[in-house]
């Protein structure tokens, strides 16, 4: 159980700090708190529905994309999205069950971990490579363009 101090800092306004230390021990990564679940875990269910909610978004803007190269892009977004949102709900329901390994907070912060990887990843090969392949595009655009049908 994480201890909340609560700090008043004016007369109407106060501040809540908890206890970081209480979030890395062994027992709290690696067993399931059987008796409720903490505000940590319906955090993760919010980023979960959110990330879902990301990848719609995101889905959306892929299929309404001006030209293929935007596609691509924007579909590898929408797979990551998709992936470590739904990554997400299933361990929230793992957790919800008391699922002994897989409802860990440890498989939680795993997932955000892969998540952060992943995003890096994706963003750094997005700005080495959509400048190129857009390039290559626009100029098979005006090949097109003059080519007879």
């Amino acid at each position: 159980m994480t201890r909340i101090r609560v700090i008043r800092v004016y007369s109407g306004i106060s501040i809540a700090i908890m206890n970081l230390k209480t979030f890395i021990t062994s027992q709290h990564l690696f067993q399931v708190n059987t008796a409720f679940i903490s505000t940590q875990e319906k955090f993760f269910f919010l980023l979960g529905g959110i990330l879902v909610l990301l990848a719609i978004v995101t889905k959306i803007a892929a299929t309404l994309a001006a030209n293929p190269v935007e596609t691509k892009y924007r579909a590898k977004f929408y797979r990551l999205f998709l992936t470590i949102g739904l990554g997400e709900l299933i361990w929230y329901l793992l957790r919800y069950e008391n699922v002994r390994y897989f409802g860990t907070p440890f498989v939680a912060w795993l997932l955000v971990l892969w998540a952060v990887v992943w995003l890096v990843w994706l963003i750094v090969k997005t700005v080495i490579n959509y400048g190129k392949e857009k390039q290559i595009w626009d100029k098979e655009q005006v090949k097109q363009k003059y080519l007879p049908k």
